[in-house]
C-alpha cells in the first residue's frame, strides 16, 4: 500500500477471562514450541486474512531486548474469520485512523456528538469573527 487514504495506530488489551486460551492455541500452534510475537489482519473488498508471527520458543527464550532482530515464522491461518478471532481475544481494542490529507497536523477535538444528525448540537468550527 503505497498511498493509503487512512493511516493510524491500533492497540489491544488481550482478554484474561475464559474461554480465551491465547492466540497460539486458538489458531492451532503448539504454544510449548512457539511464542506468538505478532499478528496481522489484512485484506479488503474480497475478505480478510490473518497472519500470525511466531518465534520458536527456544529462540524467544534466548532473545534479549538488546538483540537487533529476532527470527520468526509468519503463518497464514486458513479457514478463520480474522475479525471473529479479534473479538474473541480482545478485552479492549482501539483503532485510530486519520485521513491522509491531515499530514502530520494534530487534530483538536472541540466537541463530541452522536449520529444520527438530528442529535447534533449546533457546533461552530474554525476562526470566529
Amino acid at each position: 500500500m503505497s498511498f493509503p487514504d487512512w493511516s493510524g495506530t491500533a492497540q489491544l488489551d488481550e482478554r484474561m477471562t475464559v474461554p480465551w486460551q491465547g492466540l497460539a492455541r486458538t489458531v492451532g500452534l503448539d504454544d510449548d514450541k512457539w511464542q506468538v510475537i505478532g499478528f496481522d489482519i489484512g485484506g479488503g473488498e474480497h475478505g480478510y486474512h490473518l497472519r500470525v508471527v511466531a518465534a520458536p520458543r527456544d529462540v524467544w527464550e534466548k532473545s534479549s531486548p538488546d538483540d537487533p532482530e529476532i527470527e520468526a515464522t509468519e503463518f497464514l491461518v486458513h479457514d478463520v474469520d480474522p475479525l471473529a478471532i479479534l473479538r474473541e481475544m480482545t478485552h479492549v481494542f482501539e483503532l485510530k485512523m486519520r485521513h491522509r490529507g491531515l499530514g502530520s497536523r494534530p487534530v483538536r477535538i472541540r466537541s463530541s456528538s452522536d449520529l444520527p444528525s438530528e442529535l447534533f448540537l449546533e457546533e461552530t468550527f474554525g476562526p470566529q469573527e
